[in-house]
Order: structure tokens, then C-alpha cells, then sequence
């Protein structure tokens, strides 16, 4: 983000941040649009959580992508123009890649709780000015294809389009990872540019996959997602709504694996009422693929911190978290 850019936030909510501390008012930045699930599942999840937990105390005054693009939040949010982030740790791998990691284990808060991930994870980012909230573990990450699998039941000769850090889950079973943003996704996949996509499961048929796309390849990559405060703003917080702020970080962890594997089943009803192929990799492919994860995920993690990301991936694995 520009100083520019900066700057102009900086003056636009210079009024909001007087009285914000007096009416325990919470500016959160939402990563996405209603077209994803996430967005009211986890990030106005958690706002409403907070106000009906303090009984109106705190309030949430959500922005969404329309204020700030997904890859340029992190760093307003470093600087206090917003007080809390809800995001995707995939849109800022330019400055922490640790949470990649996190995209080869299974969804158990319990058990990634008391596995001591989190204290591995605060440290890590708050080095970065930031304060680590909650990491909500949702699933279900989906290759949408308009060319079903090759000869072989992979992807050989199938580009892909990916972020960068699921790269290595195409190259697994044989395709080559294509980077595009979003805009250019669905044009690319309808004139054949492309022949699939790595992406959320939840929200597909509102992104328009079935409009682009005949078939889809159902994996078991995790959705980390996180939710991030100002480190200044956390500090100055009072103890008591520290506390609410983490409790019901808890509540809304516990709730979103459930709330994904509805969200994960509605799609699938979806897509098969819009005439979409569920595709099936045979056990050697499906093999190769969750050993593409679980080594391209970490491998991933460790360009940035590496020694953060090997304590990391070290907890994750004692509890029993990786799901190959």
C-alpha cells in the first residue's frame, strides 16, 4: 500500500478514532465480499460474537475489500487505521508465509489449541507490529476443472491455476500451476486458457465455477484462515475485554470446522443440481497429492521464517494434526 494511500486513511478516520476509544468502537478490515461464505461466517461471525458478549460494549464497524483489496490490508492494519484484520494468509505472503503450513492439517481447534501452535504463531507475527486473535481452521479446497483428469487420472497436461504457496499440490499428480487473479480466472477457464482452478469449496457457485467449469476434484487441503489486531490497539485494551476478545476467538474456532462441513455439503448439491462431475483420483494419485501438501505446504512456510515455521510444524505434528 502507498504512504499516499496511507496517509489518506489516516485522515479520513482520524474523527472515527477519537470517539472509537470512548465507545469501544472496532474498525475490522474483511478480506472479502458476501461471495464467500467466510465473510459472514467468520469475520461477522466474530463481530457479533464480541457485541452480544460484552452486552453492546463493543461494537463492529466492518469494511470490506471495496476500502482496501485483499492483498494490500496487512499493512493499514500494521499502522492502526484499522484495529482488527479477518483474512486469508495467503493474500500476505509477501511479508509472513508461517500459516501456509497450516493448509496440511485437519481441522481440530481442541487439539491445535492445546498443542501450543498459537503461542509459535503470536510470536512469529508480532514481530510484524501484530497481534494474532484467532486462527479459524476451516477445509475443503476444490480443483474446478473444465477438462476432466488425464489418461493416467491426474492432472498430467493440465494447467491450473493456484496461488503460489499450492504450487507444489499441482506438480504432485502432474499439472502446471498457473498464477492469475481472480478477474482473469473465469474468462481464462470459459475460453480454455486454463484448465482448472485451486479454490474454496464454500462460495464456488456464487463465484459463477459452474457457469466456467463441468467437473471438480475434492481434496483435503485446510482453509486457514486468521483473524489479526493492531498490536498498540491490543495492548491499550482493557483486561476485560481482552478476555472477551479471546473467549470468543475460542467459541467461533469450535464452531467453524461444523459450519464448513455444511457450507462444503450445500456446495456440492449445488454444483450437482447445476450438472457438475464430482471427479475421484484413485489411492496412489490421492496419496501423491496429500504428500504434495504436506511437504510443498511447510516448504512453503519456511521461506520467510524457517526456524518459526519448523517449531511450528514440530507442534502441529506431536498433536497428531497432519492429515496424511
Amino acid at each position: 500500500m502507498t504512504n499516499a494511500k496511507t496517509l489518506a486513511l489516516a485522515g479520513a478516520f482520524m474523527a472515527i478514532a477519537g470517539s472509537a476509544a470512548a465507545e469501544t468502537t472496532v474498525r475490522m478490515l474483511n478480506t472479502w465480499d458476501d461471495r464467500y461464505p467466510g465473510s459472514t461466517v467468520i469475520c461477522e461471525r466474530y463481530a457479533q460474537l464480541l457485541t452480544e458478549a460484552s452486552g453492546g460494549e463493543i461494537t463492529v464497524q466492518i469494511s470490506g475489500p471495496e476500502t482496501i483489496p485483499p492483498l494490500e490490508q496487512l499493512e493499514p492494519t500494521q499502522a492502526g487505521l484499522f484495529q482488527i484484520l479477518c483474512t486469508y494468509p495467503g493474500f500476505h505472503t509477501g511479508t509472513s508465509t508461517l500459516l501456509t503450513g497450516l493448509e496440511s492439517i485437519r481441522p481440530d481447534p481442541e487439539a491445535f489449541r492445546a498443542s501450543g501452535a498459537m503461542d509459535e504463531i503470536r510470536d512469529s507475527y508480532g514481530k510484524l507490529g501484530l497481534h494474532v486473535v484467532s486462527v479459524p481452521l476451516a477445509h475443503g479446497y476444490w480443483i474446478f476443472m473444465n477438462k476432466g483428469l488425464s489418461e493416467q487420472g491426474d492432472l498430467t497436461g493440465r494447467q491450473i491455476r493456484a496461488l503460489p504457496p499450492q504450487h507444489p499440490y499441482i506438480t504432485a499428480i502432474g499439472g502446471t500451476p498457473v498464477v492469475l487473479p481472480p478477474a482473469e480466472m473465469f474468462s481464462a477457464l470459459e475460453r480454455g486458457v486454463i484448465d482448472g482452478a485451486l479454490f474454496p469449496a464454500a462460495g464456488a457457485s456464487g463465484y459463477g465455477f459452474a457457469e466456467v467449469a463441468d467437473s471438480y476434484l475434492t481434496t483435503n487441503i485446510s482453509s486457514p484462515h486468521v483473524i489479526l489486531a493492531n498490536q498498540a490497539f491490543w495492548d491499550g485494551l482493557p483486561e476485560d475485554l481482552r478476555t472477551v476478545f479471546d473467549a470468543q476467538a475460542e467459541v467461533l474456532e469450535t464452531e467453524i470446522p461444523g459450519v464448513y462441513d455444511r457450507l462444503n455439503a450445500e456446495e456440492a448439491e449445488k454444483l450437482a443440481a447445476a450438472g457438475m462431475q464430482k471427479l475421484e483420483l484413485d489411492a496412489a494419485t490421492a496419496a501423491r497429492l496429500e504428500e504434495g501438501v504436506a511437504s510443498g505446504a511447510w516448504t512453503f512456510a519456511q521461506s520467510r521464517d524457517p526456524e518459526a515455521a519448523a517449531r511450528l510444524e514440530e507442534r502441529v505434528t506431536e498433536a497428531g494434526l497432519l492429515t496424511n
